[in-house]
C-alpha cells in the first residue's frame, strides 16, 4: 500500500476529528438523510424484485453489467465473476447492499458482526445471511497490509466467502479481493482515530449495532422487538431474568405466578413486568439468541454455538 493513501487517510481523519461537535451532528444527519434516500429507492425496487443499482431484475445475470446482485446467485452465476464485482464496487458497498437484503428478511439477527463470536484477530469479521445464502467477509492485519512474499496477494485485499444451501460455493481461500483507494482511505481513517471515524451501515446494522443501543434492547424486555408467536430456537435475543428478595423479605409465590400469567395473557416476556414483583430486585440480561446466523471464521476461529 502507497504511503501517499496512508497520509490522505490520516489527513481526512485530521480533518473529522478537527470538526466540532456541532460540525459532526450536522454531518451525521446529511450522511443519514442521503442514506434514507437511497435505502428508499432500494425499498422501491426491491419490492418489485427489481436491483435499484442497475434496474435490472434480482434474477438477472449479464456478464456485460456487473452488479452488486449477482451475489444472490442468479441463474449463470460462476464464482469466477466475483472478481468483476469486486473490481467495480468497493468493499463497504458491498457489504451494506447485502445488509439491506439481509434486513429486508429479518431485521438483526441475519448479520453477525459479534466481535467475540468470531476469531478475535481480525480487522474486519461478518457472516450474511439471506434466504438460503450466507455470506462472509475476513480481512486480517495481513491482509490490509499486503502480503510481501506472495506476487498475486501484495496489495490491500479482503477474503469472501459463499455458502449456498449450506454448501461451498466460494471459500475464503479463492480471491485476494482488493480495497478500492476509498475504501483505503475509510479504513486509515478509523484506525487513526477509532473514537471518532466509524463505519455506519445505516438500515443495515447488524447484532453487535443492535447488541450496543439501550434504547434498541429496552424493546427487547418489552417484548417490542420480538415477532409474535417466533419459535424459540429461530429468536434473535436470550432473556435471562434474575430475581432476588430484599434484604429481609421474602418473594411470594402467589406475586410472581400472577406476573406469569400476566406475561402470557399480554404475550410479552416475563423480564418486562419483573418490576412489578413485591419485596425484590431484579437482573436482566439480554444475550444474541440461537436464531442468530452463526458467524463462519477464518483459519481457526473461536465461534461458540448459541444455547
Amino acid at each position: 500500500m502507497s504511503d501517499e493513501i496512508r497520509r490522505k487517510g490520516k489527513d481526512f481523519a485530521e480533518f473529522i476529528t478537527g470538526l466540532s461537535d456541532e460540525q459532526i451532528a450536522e454531518g451525521n444527519k446529511a450522511n443519514y438523510d442521503a442514506a434514507k434516500e437511497e435505502f428508499e429507492r432500494f425499498k422501491s425496487e426491491y419490492s418489485q424484485g427489481n436491483c435499484y443499482l442497475c434496474h435490472k431484475k434480482l434474477n438477472s445475470f449479464s456478464k456485460k453489467t456487473p452488479c452488486i446482485h449477482w451475489l444472490l446467485k442468479p441463474k449463470g452465476f460462476k464464482k469466477k465473476d466475483l472478481v468483476a464485482i469486486s473490481e467495480k464496487y468497493g468493499y463497504f458497498q458491498i457489504q451494506s447492499l447485502l445488509r439491506w437484503y439481509a434486513n429486508e428478511e429479518y431485521f438483526g439477527k441475519n448479520i453477525n458482526n459479534l466481535k467475540d463470536e468470531g476469531s478475535g484477530n481480525k480487522l474486519f469479521e461478518v457472516t450474511i445471511k439471506y434466504k438460503n445464502i450466507e455470506w462472509s467477509f475476513s480481512c486480517a492485519e495481513s491482509d490490509y497490509n499486503g502480503h510481501e512474499k506472495s506476487q498475486h496477494s501484495k496489495h490491500a485485499h479482503y477474503h469472501f466467502q459463499m455458502r449456498v444451501d449450506k454448501r461451498p460455493f466460494i471459500n475464503y481461500n479463492d480471491f485476494h479481493l482488493p480495497f478500492t483507494e476509498m475504501d483505503i482511505l475509510n479504513i486509515e481513517a478509523m484506525k487513526f482515530d477509532a473514537a471518532k471515524v466509524k463505519q455506519r451501515y445505516t438500515f443495515g446494522e447488524g447484532m453487535d449495532e443492535l447488541m450496543s443501543d439501550s434504547s434498541f434492547l429496552e424493546n427487547v424486555i418489552t417484548g417490542e422487538a420480538y415477532k409474535k408467536g417466533e419459535k424459540e430456537s429461530e429468536a434473535p435475543f436470550k432473556i435471562d431474568s434474575f430475581a432476588c428478595a430484599e434484604a429481609g423479605k421474602e418473594i411470594n409465590g402467589e406475586d410472581f405466578y400472577e406476573i406469569i400469567q400476566e406475561a402470557k395473557s399480554k404475550g410479552v416476556p416475563v423480564a418486562s413486568l419483573l418490576h412489578k414483583l413485591p419485596n425484590a430486585t431484579a437482573e436482566i440480561i439480554v444475550t444474541p439468541g440461537p436464531g442468530v446466523v452463526e458467524q463462519a471464521p477464518r483459519s481457526g476461529g473461536k465461534n461458540k454455538k448459541k444455547t
